[in-house]
């Protein structure tokens, strides 16, 4: 057996005497200490077993099959740390890692109250997922032997091949560990009646899930916005989002944090159904995982079935089951408790307009996250059973969701969330009534707008009438969260400047910045197709042309070993703007061909210039295929997600100052000798994190 499936088997070893200790609890003497000691060293043979691997990779042990298909012998330094996850089985191997150092974390900051409910439950749920995440890794089988000894590897597929490949996965892969700990505290929240979750709260347990909330969600914001970057100016598939599977399950976590933020500003009185949101954001987790190891949805992302693909659902029905089960018993029991018949009339009745646009921006949302979750749950379903029925024909009768499925959603969904941005803030600047008005006429624009763009073949000011509903109610509100912005920090709106206040229109205006530019780059209104020789030019939008100035076949052996770079020009209104390099390139070991894409940027515009393909049209003479997209605004997808994570940093900082006093009087707390002094600065603290 090998040294690092050995350390993979020490650390669910650990993890299963823990629990057993755990479960037997005050019955065995200083049982406190002794499941610290497990999951220290479950999280020791855990990191071994990741530090195992790191030295496999860069030892070029090729006779491991792992090793073999993610990096070979010239391979940059870089590029064997990016090896550790992108394959199927060195991600669950590091992930596995995360979750046992995690869930040390949590024992180690709750150390002392053990004998509380909530925490002595939330450790055995993390507890279990962490095992359950090592036990997939296992089945993987990470460490498996190919039976030869190669002199080199196959190396990272060409696509992998970039620096973005170490940034982006590990990014993904720490924002989902760290989803494990609210999902944990308030899963164990459920298991009590609501009067002793929410009575005499623990510092330490409720600093350090809020804290660990809104940093998964920053982690996980900047990982999807890097992988939509990477996928549009790297990979060249001439767009940042394409609704694939596992683009859209990873989205769904994201989106459930984000109706969390909401949920706790509209549903203070039913922490329920408020703290499932982040319950099932672990969930959806798991889900996105088996996705994209089960091989039952076509994706670019994908693996094929394989062990993993079943243990992995096994998981996912488990914790669906568990999870369902104690959230439905708890509602249940919270309902009887409170004998609340107001229902969803309650939910809408606000006489504060700002708490109204709260709830219309959280049903947004959850249309976005419902269309997302049919559309990948539907097909998954149906295709798992094809595996299981007939898996000789699986692959040629699987079904998928088309894309215009989840546009629709989106749209609806964004509807709620520009409307929702004129309301979010106070401002002496208009009144509401004004507002009201003002939303009107722009959503009448929007109408006159899409009207005209389905029955004119001429754009307006996109080619999809929904975008052109939108428009002007996503500018108008981009107009208000400005001045709004500019006139909060002169002073002009009444009130203390605070971060939290700040934050929140910092949050708001970049959601629909990055609206706004979906709505105008997503439906590409100039795109060309065409071949050039050198010298060749061609107008590619209104003022903007597009010149081949050089083509330079590098190498030719067949079509899949081949390299041509073409130098393109961008010239707008006669002056040249941009100069730069488009290739293509075959990969004989993948049978694959790849692409560099040249992108000209623009505050307000790119022009994107990738190579299709290449022909010799006479001696010495060769033509090449451009395709070719204006994108109109796709600056504001990129700073709309900055400027949404800027406005959750200072909530993250303010939890980690909170989370640092309540270690501070830690002591003080669990042997009740908190000076008044001590806890005044720690409620102090906490309200300003709240």
């Amino acid at each position: 057996m090998d040294i690092g499936t050995m350390l993979l088997l020490i650390s669910v070893g650990a993890g299963l005497v823990d629990m057993a200790i755990l479960l037997l609890g005050p019955r065995i003497e200083n049982y406190e200490f002794l499941t610290l000691i497990m999951a220290g060293m479950g999280s020791l043979a855990s990191i071994g077993a990741v530090f195992w691997m790191g030295g496999l990779i860069f030892g070029n042990q090729f006779q491991y099959e792992y090793v073999f298909l993610t990096t070979k012998i010239e391979a940059s330094w870089f590029l064997k740390i990016s090896a550790l996850w992108a394959g199927q089985s060195g991600s669950l191997v590091f992930w596995a890692a995360l979750s046992f150092l995690l869930y040390m974390a949590f024992r180690v900051l709750t150390r002392g109250y053990e004998n509380d409910t909530i925490v002595y439950r939330a450790a055995i749920f993390v507890a279990l997922q962490t095992i359950l995440i090592v036990a997939n890794a296992i089945a993987s089988d990470p460490f498996r032997l190919s039976g030869d000894s190669p002199a080199n590897g196959l190396g990272l597929n060409p696509l992998l091949s970039t620096v973005w490949n170490v940034i982006h996965p590990p990014i993904v892969f720490i924002a989902y560990a760290l989803t494990v700990i609210p999902f944990a505290v308030k899963l164990a929240g459920f298991t009590v009646r609501s009067e002793e979750r929410n009575s005499e709260p623990i510092p330490v347990l409720e600093t350090f899930t809020r804290f660990v909330t809104v940093t998964s969600w920053i982690v996980l914001s900047v990982g999807i916005a890097i992988g939509g970057y990477w996928a549009y100016i790297v990979l060249g598939w001439g767009g940042y989002w394409a609704w694939d599977p596992v683009e859209t399950t990873s989205l769904v976590p994201w989106l459930l944090l984000t109706a969390y933020f909401h949920a706790k500003a509209v549903l203070k009185d039913n922490d329920v159904l408020r703290d499932s949101f982040l319950v099932f954001t672990y969930l959806t987790v798991i889900y996105a995982t088996w996705v994209t190891r089960s091989g039952v949805l076509n994706s670019v992302h994908g693996f094929s079935i394989s062990l993993v693909s079943w243990t992995m659902f096994a998981t996912v029905v488990a914790n669906f089951g568990v999870v369902t089960l104690l959230t439905i018993r708890a509602g249940y029991v919270d309902m009887k408790d409170e004998d609340d018949d107001e229902g969803l009339l309650k939910f809408f009745s606000s006489s504060n307009v700002r708490n109204l646009s709260v709830k219309i921006a959280l049903i947004g949302i959850l249309i976005v996250t419902t269309t997302s979750v049919i559309g990948v749950v539907l097909p998954a379903g149906v295709n798992l059973s094809l595996a299981i029925t007939d898996p000789v024909n699986f692959q040629d009768n699987m079904i998928s969701v088309g894309i215009e499925f989840f546009r629709a959603g989106f749209y609806i969904g964004s509807l709620f969330l520009v409307l929702s941005a004129f309301y979010c803030m106070r401002s002496t600047m208009i009144s509401v009534r004004v507002k009201s008005l003002t939303v009107l006429t722009l959503l009448m624009a929007g109408v006159a707008l899409a009207i005209l763009s389905v029955s004119s073949a001429t754009p307006m000011p996109t080619n999809y009438w929904p975008a052109n509903l939108l428009i002007p109610a996503a500018i108008g509100g981009i107009v208000f969260l400005i001045v709004t912005f500019v006139r909060t920090i002169a002073g002009r709106e009444g009130g203390k400047f605070s971060m939290r206040r700040m934050g929140r229109l910092m949050l708001h205006l970049g959601l629909i910045m990055l609206l706004l530019g979906v709505f105008a780059s997503e439906n590409v209104v100039h795109e060309t197709r065409a071949a050039y020789q050198e010298g060749y030019f061609l107008e590619v939008a209104p003022g903007i042309e597009v010149q081949v100035t050089d083509i330079n076949l590098i190498w030719w052996n067949h079509e899949y070993d081949f390299y041509l770079i073409a130098t393109v020009q961008v010239v707008e209104n006669g002056m040249l703007v941009g100069v730069g390099f488009a290739t293509i390139q075959g990969n004989p070991q993948w049978s694959q061909v790849t692409h560099q894409v040249y992108v000209h940027s623009s505050a307000l515009r790119d022009v994107f210039i990738a190579v299709r393909g290449f022909q010799q049209v006479a001696p010495g003479q060769m033509q090449v295929t451009l395709s070719t997209k204006v994108l109109p605004l796709i600056s504001f997808v990129w700073l709309g997600p900055f400027l949404m994570v800027m406005a959750l940093l200072p909530v993250a900082f303010l939890e980690g100052a909170a989370l640092r006093t309540a270690l501070r009087l830690k002591e003080q707390d669990l042997y009740g000798e908190v000076e008044d002094e001590s806890s005044d600065a720690e409620e102090s603290v906490n309200a300003e994190a709240q």
